[in-house]
């Protein structure tokens, strides 16, 4: 097939094509009268491009979607629908923002609050990229709602510091097979989900007592299974020791929480509660270590 057909077959313009081709995006064969010759194959991956395209996702993008790994490449497309949704969801505050600014006319209020969903915008980026794909999303999902507190204080301006400088500098890199098995298991996992596991989380620790009582059974069996050769076999341990593997050489424990606590009073009062509550499931001889997120 020669350009003019691949324009109309792919609704793309011949501009777009031969933009897409000088950045290594298709690589038609070219016959001896110059004409460029696109294969099967040379279609399908323009007609993804030009779906893509539509869908607001960028040139430098493209290329990692399409990559010839295909698990990358859906880990890419992945990364990036999780970041299209953060954009969204700061959007919607904006727009929250403006409706409050043409109501109020409280230009003073409005700019601390604009300031307050930056910082906060700052910080969940920067999660994003340093724990990528659910585990990022479902970090950033437990952190954002102690994000939108005021830095009034030095105190909380250094930490928020302290903060972006560690996100800044770290980054979770996990084996190739590693992350196909991740990618695979996850695959399914979406806000809704993550929401769910957070709110579980968060109303076990908040009433232990109950949670044990109505749990027990299913934590011992679950401890159980973890304690086996079965799961020490699996590569559901070897990622859960790659991820405690990184987080205790990263510095999450010594700098990033305590920052939260000290950036964070409402952060502070929960790590408190989880530290408590780690420390019954000790107690209880539930777990041999008690960890806090």
């Amino acid at each position: 097939m020669f350009i003019n057909e691949v324009c109309k077959t792919c609704a793309l313009t011949k501009k777009a094509v031969e933009y897409y081709i000088a950045q290594g995006l298709v690589a038609p064969s070219v016959q001896e009268n110059g004409y460029r010759d696109f294969s099967d194959a040379d279609i399908e991956r323009l007609k993804k491009i030009s779906v893509l395209r539509g869908l607001g996702i960028s040139a430098a993008e493209l290329q990692k979607i399409l990559s010839v790994q295909h698990e990358m490449g859906d880990a890419a497309l992945k990364a990036i629908s999780d970041r299209k949704r953060m954009e969204i969801a700061v959007m919607q505050e904006k727009r929250q923002l403006l409706q409050e600014l043409s109501r109020t006319q409280d230009w003073a209020l409005v700019q601390e609050k604009l300031r307050q969903l930056q910082n906060k915008q700052s910080v969940l980026v920067r999660l994003q990229e340093a724990f990528p794909g659910y585990y990022g999303n479902y970090i950033c999902q437990h952190f954002a709602p102690y994000l939108n507190e005021p830095v009034e204080t030095q105190e909380q301006q250094e930490a928020f510091e302290t903060i972006l400088d560690f996100l800044d500098r770290v980054h979770l890199e996990l084996p190739a097979d590693l992350q196909a098995y991740y990618c695979e298991v996850t695959a399914a996992y979406d806000d809704t989900i993550m929401e769910a596991v957070d709110a579980k989380v968060k109303s076990a620790y908040g009433d232990m007592e109950r949670f044990l009582a109505e749990n027990r059974e299913a934590i011992e069996a679950y401890m159980k299974y973890k304690a086996s050769e079965a799961y020490q076999s699996s590569n559901a341990f070897r990622l859960e020791q790659e991820l405690k593997q990184f987080i205790s050489a990263s510095g999450y424990y010594e700098v990033f929480l305590p920052a939260m606590c000290r950036l964070s009073k409402s952060y502070r009062e929960y790590r408190k509660m989880m530290m408590n509550a780690n420390q019954r499931f000790v107690q209880e001889g539930l777990y041999g270590q008690a960890e806090t997120n």
